[in-house]
């Protein structure tokens, strides 16, 4: 076996020129890697961040959408109220309407009215018999 002990320098060149590529090959893997961890930790990062953001948008679209559901049961009810209102608005009396009442209840009332007792009346009479008998009718 002492043709493979002794090596040619051109192998030998050629050898030490494969180990150095090999080397430097290596080495060009190893920073590929790199990358590939710092670009894996990166995405990870950006897909935490993202899914906090779409957890974040939903409890906003969540709270958004309870106070839209407030705001119309809010709204029907006042449009219930409105309506209820309107009811009672037409049972209500109109202006012209409490003017006749207020009319009618001057007219019956005795503080401002002149009402006369039924002894005030016979009282009346009797003093224009005596004041006028022949004036009077038959009755």
């Amino acid at each position: 076996m002492a043709v493979f002990d002794k090596k040619p320098a051109n192998v030998q060149a050629v050898i030490a020129e494969l180990i150095r590529r090999l080397n430097d090959n290596s080495k060009r893997l190893r920073l590929v890697e790199q990358k590939i961890l710092s670009l894996e930790s990166a995405i990870s990062g950006i897909d935490q961040n993202a899914v906090e953001q779409f957890k974040q948008a939903k409890v906003s679209s969540d709270k958004l959408n309870a106070e839209i559901s407030e705001l119309g049961n809010r709204m029907g009810r006042i449009e219930d109220e409105t309506r209820r209102l309107a009811k009672q608005m037409e049972r209500a009396a109109t202006k012209t309407e409490l003017r006749e009442i207020q009319g009618f209840i001057d007219l019956i009332n005795p503080i401002k009215s002149n009402f006369v007792t039924i002894q005030e009346v016979r009282k009346m009479i009797e003093e224009l018999k005596k004041q006028q008998p022949s004036q009077l009718p038959a009755g």
